[in-house]
């Protein structure tokens, strides 16, 4: 498809260069020279015929049904003007020097030969700006769907983000009024690591991309938070690779911590044995993330596939299409996550 500016290219371009050309081909310094007022009307008359097919024609075709009625009145109108200017010529043949009555076969065949000649420019003009036309309009109804739908994910996408911050708060409070209810020493400093997470993620919540670093702590910093709750029977393995690779790495903000939130809060038992791994790595560019803790009840996995996974898997179909790899499973009574994102994605500009 071609766009506005390459159209206006296109068009100087035919009206400069390309008609002018097919022009000359004819016998015009002849025509000029018995006929000059006939031809300059001819001329402008082309011209007429392009820009009325460019910006009325064509457009009009392409809107409501009542509509097309104008687009077919305005072609059949210039192929009625173009007859009359072929009848014109015949009615006054004065585009030749005066010849004998005796060449009136030759002058006839002259003056058919030159009745070819406006409509083969006729057809030429029209098929030109009808083409340019159909590829002009196809390309703004194409920019005008992609305008839509961009403004469509960028609403969904609000959406998603809205419906995170309800989502953690719902699961970090049910933390603190655990360590609250139960008089817990480490609730004060709890509610301040709490308001470390909410400064995050009003700060960062809202923004396109955070750095890959920035993420990690605040992970961190949940995972940290999480482990009031916990007690011995539990144990939570984080590891983050970082080095020069990684530095430059950029990310949605508050994506992984949705997997993070799964792990904790359905790999977690009170009176058995339970191990969660979380890691964290850039390498060959590619973002891996991963995640895996026991199954505790064999109900883990309907109640992990609830919003939080749901809005996670839409919010990466559309910051990151057909970038990524999400690959969900049970093996061995473990839970798996891992998640693999294209780095030439994320990198900042």
């Amino acid at each position: 498809m071609i766009n506005k500016n390459l159209s206006r290219y296109i068009d100087f371009a035919f009206c400069l260069i390309l008609l002018p050309a097919m022009i000359m081909l004819l016998p015009i310094e002849k025509w000029l020279v018995n006929n000059s007022l006939f031809v300059s009307l001819l001329v402008v008359w082309l011209y007429i015929i392009y820009a009325v097919h460019r910006l009325f024609t064509v457009p009009l075709f392409f809107q409501h049904k009542k509509h097309k009625f104008w687009a077919f009145a305005i072609l059949f109108t210039t192929i009625g003007a173009t007859y009359m200017f072929t009848q014109y010529q015949l009615e006054h043949p004065r585009f030749f020097d005066q010849i004998p009555s005796s060449h009136a076969i030759n002058l006839s065949k002259k003056m058919q030969t030159q009745q070819q000649a406006v409509w083969f420019l006729y057809v030429l003009v029209t098929t030109f700006s009808i083409v340019v036309g159909l590829l002009t309009e196809l390309s703004r109804q194409i920019m005008v769907s992609q305008e839509i739908e961009f403004e469509k994910n960028k609403a969904e996408l609000a959406l998603y983000k809205a419906q995170i911050n309800p989502h953690f708060l719902f699961n970090t409070l049910n933390t603190l009024y655990g360590l609250v209810i139960t008089k817990s020493e480490r609730a004060e400093a709890a509610f301040v690591q709490f308001i470390h997470l909410m400064k995050y993620m009003y700060s960062n919540g809202t923004k396109d991309k955070v750095a890959l670093k920035t993420e990690v702590e605040y992970i961190r910093q949940y995972i940290e938070l999480q482990k009031h709750r916990l007690n011995e029977h539990t144990k939570i393995f984080f590891s983050f690779q970082d080095h020069n690779e990684s530095r430059h790495v950029e990310i949605a903000p508050m994506l992984l911590i949705t997997f993070v939130e799964n792990a904790l809060k359905y790999g977690v038992s009170s009176h058995k044995d339970s191990n969660i791994y979380i890691a964290i790595s850039v390498e060959d560019n590619e973002l891996r993330f991963t995640t895996q803790n026991n199954i505790i009840s064999p109900t883990s996995k309907e109640k992990s596939a609830g919003i939080g996974i749901s809005n996670c898997r839409k919010r990466l179909d559309l910051i990151y299409p057909k970038k990524y790899t999400l690959d969900i499973s049970e093996r061995n009574n473990q839970y798996l996550v891992t998640l693999i994102l294209m780095t030439d994605a994320m990198h900042s500009n």
